[in-house]
């Protein structure tokens, strides 16, 4: 009868063991925070003149040719930022991150005529270890380029920004790394010392795919994405101190 009882005993023990769930990534919006103002695209156009606009990075074209930022199409740039949020995350015993990056984004419903357009949302997400952050923070005062290693990516088309949190937690899948990398660049002005400028975006750690981004810049058929020339044609434009402290969690 003892025998019985262990075998039985053993036999639940090991079923148990079988179905142990994964962990569920934990998404604390209560303490997200938010950038959605005062950043400005800067593009360098193709005679050589400097072109702003508030959240938008204009397309490159020559500066006194104002067609090139005519339509809907066009008026969302190389790059656009709607609204850049960071949510504390945790994953089982780790403490991660997930930034998420808001764009304006759409189509024609006839894009042979550039016409019927539908306006939309465009939302890329990171997923990493929230220590991975003092890379960015530690060297706050020199230019820079800061790669961090993903544990999990994506974007989600036409995304309603009241709801991000519930589209992270139905598209992640936390990984204990991915072959892709958070690529932060990162250049400071010793005329403008209150200023920082800026550029996010993801590309793989091997191929030459840029992700997260409305349109890639090339030069000679290269993605500047991945130079340290970057921010020399395109970049965006923030306050240094609101910039250091939305990616510091401490």
């Amino acid at each position: 009868m003892k025998i019985v009882i262990l075998l039985v005993f053993l036999s639940s023990n090991a079923l148990a063991q079988i179905h142990l769930n994964s962990p569920l990534p934990e998404i604390l919006e209560d303490n997200v925070k938010v950038i959605d103002e005062d950043i400005i695209g800067w593009s360098i156009s193709l005679d050589g003149q400097w072109l702003s606009e508030d959240m938008v990075i204009p397309l490159r074209g020559v500066s006194q040719n104002e067609q090139v930022h005519v339509g809907e199409k066009n008026s969302l740039g190389l790059d656009n930022i709607y609204k850049l949020l960071l949510f504390p995350t945790i994953f089982g015993q780790d403490t991660l991150c997930t930034l998420v990056k808001l764009s304006e984004s759409g189509f024609y419903e006839y894009s042979a005529t550039e016409q019927k357009w539908t306006s939309t949302q465009m939302a890329y997400y990171y997923v990493f270890d929230a220590k991975e952050l003092r890379k960015l923070i530690d060297e706050a005062n020199t230019d820079h380029t800061t790669k961090i290693t993903l544990r999990d990516y994506g974007s989600i088309e036409d995304i309603k920004s009241k709801k991000i949190a519930n589209y992270l937690r139905q598209n992640m899948v936390i990984k204990p790394k991915t072959d892709q990398l958070l690529v932060i660049h990162i250049r400071f002005d010793a005329a403008n010392k209150d200023k920082i400028y800026f550029q996010i975006s993801s590309q793989h750690n091997v191929f030459t795919e840029v992700e997260g981004i409305t349109k890639d810049l090339t030069l000679n058929g290269k993605s500047l994405y991945r130079s340290h020339k970057l921010l020399s044609y395109i970049h965006y434009e923030y306050d240094k101190e609101a910039f250091l402290n939305f990616f510091n969690l401490d």
